[in-house]
């Protein structure tokens, strides 16, 4: 069948399925209930509620069972969020690529595609059977969700709603609960090998158990693998001057020389187009990656009236890719600046013309005396242990404690060049930029490579008493009651220095902060109407209540309601709603404690206000670092939707939510990066050709800051602009959408058929960069639909399914330099799985087969004249297409 013809017939499902509503996606994420063993709908849902064995009131609930995870192909919980329509990785290939220490360190979760994503917190909460991990990252506090051994989870479940009543803080755009297994028998072994264009994986999952009558033991191990890829092994990575066709980057070998627009070409300083190089062919966008995790669950139920159980985790992970050569960039005047007298530069070469005696950027690249590759290393460690009881009371009630410890570790060592000191040695005629080969730089040039170095520690010490049970019984059923309290501390330290000598690592400060909460919180749900007083129109109605307080040692206190409404007017259709309130607390590592102020001094103009023309040679200087007094990000959400099992068709199920999201005092730097906004509304927040008195009071505020701006600072008029981009609370967005999917499954001669779809429709957003500003609608600025529609059947022991998975275009500014290119193109991908389970005796007992293939046709990811995001050509980070083939056995 051709890809058109699969498209296709992808599309006449979906239209079909939106046309009949939408499902009911507690069936699973892609494989309805008889396909498989997916979870069933009468399955007790824990996420989202404190009470045992109801669901949560008005909420919709993703369940992803551990079928459907195989049949994803993921081999991490990155890749396996990255196939939720409502996950902002959706359709990607996640990865940490830390190419400097302010960078996101870990697989950050993001539902609902909320702002603050350069932050160190998180609006989506991570969970490991309903209690909090340790932070991770360098610049971050949220739990990595990659910490767990795949062959631990028994499920997945998404709340897509606020849940700040219930857990806590960063419960915003959603919930996120890895619920694992309770207990296993015997040893499983599980294998997998990927390939694909200059591309190999691996993974390797080994679980062993035992059940002795009332107690239990098992444990999980994992290692994963994948090689890197470099830009120049995907056509669609690349670095170009969209106007001229040429490459984009002036930092080659041999170098260029810039005055103003003005570029000539070393080393005979030819007037031109200059050298030009494409540096991303030479780095890696997708790094290595290699992983070990480990899982283990202990249990005892000797069937009284107390219950023991303790589980632990641990990973260790390790990313290296390439960053390219070494370059840099500095600017030579015909004079020495420092020198008394102003002593003229030995190495300075004038290019003649009107432009003989101006200040020139020189542009390097140092293979010639360094070689062509750098390395770029994120290390991460992070393990907890949870133990926990339950004792019940009687009457219907019981007692929960439950204790929980973890720590992580992350580090960040990516060679670069020292461009402060580069700078320094070119402007004092000390070194000779337009030929590093010289044996004048000789002396000079070991002491220009250094590290972006950053060490992030996190710790966690929680402990939580919850009691729940029946209060009283109404005609409708139980009135359920649950109430608790909680205690969290959170420690962070780190270590940061975006230039140092690899000596002087263990010199750099120890910046550290910490806190802790208490929490009171309680919920209710009563049954108005129920199975003893139904009756026409009304088949089941009840509401439910929570709220919870925290009080936090850092900024005080704060409290967050939730109210959900079930009715069922029908058996087969049940109508609800939500209306609640969520924070997301500071993240301890955006507060000046854990975060001091740093200076940031760069020898050329990185954004312009366009209201000012730059002189040549001159610097700008930024203030960044956390912030003070900052208050939490609060948010009010709610939600109203349906569910259909309509009798007529068996094996139907259809749901549709609308959400409505409004987020406040969102923790962000001032949009330094973006001029049009930065220097239209932060005013007050830069000076445009400061004095030199005004750059030593910015620079004053940042240990050692002076010494930063020293090169800048000799004469009046070097410096361009200063900056103080520190973090503080900002923005505002306001957003809402529908979720939608639709399941069916029908049994045949054969076997099964079964179909689902599932998606998300973000119908408005509206931004405010700051408190006063008019807001923006922003809504065409982001994929606007997403979707993932899965056919498949099930004939004797063989399973098939093919997914399309669809990322909606979105506009872009047209500009000269990228053609005007005003869209970027929606992206479509197909993903196949076949597996084969044997059933047969012997060797052959419980053992599988699976074949997996992503991006089928290979597609490539939508271009962008430009970089977007980081990214160099392309919108969507992509590997291309890959294929997986696995064996599973059971002992």
């Amino acid at each position: 069948m051709s890809k058109r013809a699969v498209l296709a017939l992808f599309g006449a499902a979906s239209v079909y399925a939106i046309a009949g509503s939408a499902t009911a996606q507690t069936t699973g994420m892609n494989q309805p209930t008889g396909a498989g063993g997916s979870t069933e709908l009468s399955e007790i849902v824990v996420t989202g509620t404190l009470l045992r064995g109801v669901a949560p009131s008005g909420s919709e609930v993703v369940s992803v069972g551990r079928e459907e995870i195989t049949a994803t192909g993921a081999t991490s919980t990155a890749q396996l969020l990255a196939t939720v329509p409502q996950a902002a990785s959706f359709n990607s290939a996640p990865i940490v690529s830390a190419v400097s220490s302010t960078q996101i360190t870990i697989n950050r979760p993001n539902l609902r595609n909320l702002p603050g994503a350069s932050g160190g917190g998180s609006s989506t909460l991570v969970l490991v059977d309903g209690h909090r991990l340790p932070g991770m990252g360098v610049r971050q506090t949220v739990p990595d969700p990659d910490a767990i051994a795949p062959g631990a989870i028994d499920r997945v479940e998404i709340v897509l709603d606020g849940g700040s009543s219930i857990y806590g803080a960063d419960a915003v755009g959603g919930v996120i609960n890895f619920i694992t297994r309770k207990n296993f028998d015997g040893a499983e072994a599980k294998a997998r090998y990927g390939f694909g264009e200059d591309y190999q994986s691996a993974d390797t999952t080994l679980t062993v158990g035992k059940i002795w009558g009332p107690a239990s033991a098992y444990l999980s191990y994992n290692y994963a693998w994948h090689d890197s890829l470099y830009g120049r092994d995907r056509d669609y990575v690349r670095r170009l001057d969209y106007q001229t066709g040429l490459p984009l980057d002036l930092t080659c070998a041999p170098g260029n020389v810039s005055i103003g627009a003005s570029v000539y070409a070393l080393p005979g300083l030819t007037l031109g187009n200059g050298n030009r190089c494409d540096l991303s062919d030479n780095r890696t966008f997708y790094p290595t990656e290699k992983r070990h995790s480990l899982f283990g669950g202990a249990a005892y139920n000797n069937g009284g009236p107390v219950t023991f159980d303790l589980k632990g985790f641990y990973m260790h992970r390790v990313n290296e890719g390439n960053g390219g050569p070494l370059t840099g960039t500095a600017t030579i005047a015909p004079v020495n600046p420092f020198a008394p007298g102003l002593v003229f530069n030995p190495f300075y070469r004038s290019v003649g013309g009107a432009n003989a005696f101006a200040a020139q950027s020189v542009s390097m690249d140092f293979t010639p005396v360094f070689g062509g590759s750098t390395n770029q290393r994120t290390q991460l460690e992070t393990w907890g242990v949870t133990p926990s009881m339950a004792a019940d009371l009687g009457h219907g009630w019981q007692l929960r404690v439950l204790g929980n410890f973890g720590k992580g570790r992350s580090k960040v060592a990516n060679e670069k060049l020292d461009d402060g000191t580069l700078s320094t040695l070119v402007l004092t005629g000390a070194f000779d930029p337009y030929n590093l080969s010289n044996p004048a730089n000789a002396a000079l040039l070991p002491g220009l490579p250094a590290l972006d170095y950053g060490l992030g520690k996190n710790e966690l010490v929680n402990g939580r008493v919850i009691l729940d049970g029946d209060l009283a019984t109404l005609p409708g059923g139980a009135i359920k009651l649950a109430v608790g309290a909680e205690y969290i501390h959170e420690k962070y330290e780190s270590q940061i220095d975006g230039t140092v000598a690899p000596w002087e690592v263990d010199a750099i400060p120890l910046n550290a902060d910490r806190r802790d909460v208490g929490a009171v919180f309680g919920e209710m749900q009563v049954p108005i109407v129920g199975d003893g007083n139904r009756f026409g129109g009304v088949y089941s109605l009840s509401l439910s209540a929570s709220g919870r307080w925290d009080h936090y040692s850092d900024f005080g206190g704060t409290f967050n309601p939730k109210f959900g409404l079930n009715y069922e007017p029908i058996d087969w259709l049940q109508l609800r709603g939500t209306w609640g309130k969520s924070f997301q607390a500071p993240s301890l590592a955006d507060g000046a404690s854990a975060a001091p102020p740093t200076i940031f001094a760069f020898p050329l103009i990185l954004f312009a206000n366009p209201a000012v023309a730059p002189v040549p040679g001159q610097a700008q200087v930024f203030l960044g670092g956390g912030g003070t007094d900052l208050k939490p990000q609060k948010s009010t959400t709610w939600s109203l939707g349906f569910d259909v099992k309509p009798p007529i068709v068996e094996g139907l199920s259809m749901t549709v939510n609308y959400y409505n999201i409004k987020f406040k005092n969102l923790i962000d730097i001032p949009p330094v990066f973006n001029p049009s906004t930065f220097y239209t509304l932060f005013t007050g927040n830069y000076i445009m050709n400061p004095t030199i008195a005004q750059v030593q009071a910015l620079a004053a505020q940042a240990p050692g800051g002076l010494a930063m701006v020293a090169p800048y600072t000799v004469a009046p008029g070097q410096v361009y602009s200063i900056a103080d981009g520190r973090r503080t609370n900002l923005a505002e967005v306001e957003t809402d959408g529908l979720d939608f999917s639709i399941g069916y499954t029908a049994d045949t001669s054969f076997g099964s058929v079964y179909g689902n779809i599932g998606g998300n429709y973000v119908l408005d957003r509206k931004e405010k960069a700051v408190a006063g500003a008019p807001f923006v609608n922003t809504v065409d600025n982001q994929s606007r639909f997403q979707l993932s529609t899965t056919l498949g059947a099930v004939v004797g022991n063989l399973r098939a399914q093919a997914t399309l998975n669809h990322l909606g275009g979105w506009d872009v500014a047209p500009l000269a330099s990228n053609l005007n290119q005003s869209r970027i193109k929606s992206f479509n991908v197909v993903n196949t799985f076949v597996e084969y389970d044997f059933n047969g005796q012997g060797m052959t007992k419980d053992l599988s087969l699976t074949f997996n293939v992503d991006n089928i046709f290979n597609e490539d990811p939508p271009a962008y004249n430009g970089v977007l995001n980081s990214l160099d050509g392309y919108a969507v980070s992509s590997i291309g297409r890959v294929v997986q083939l696995g064996v599973s056995k059971k002992f």
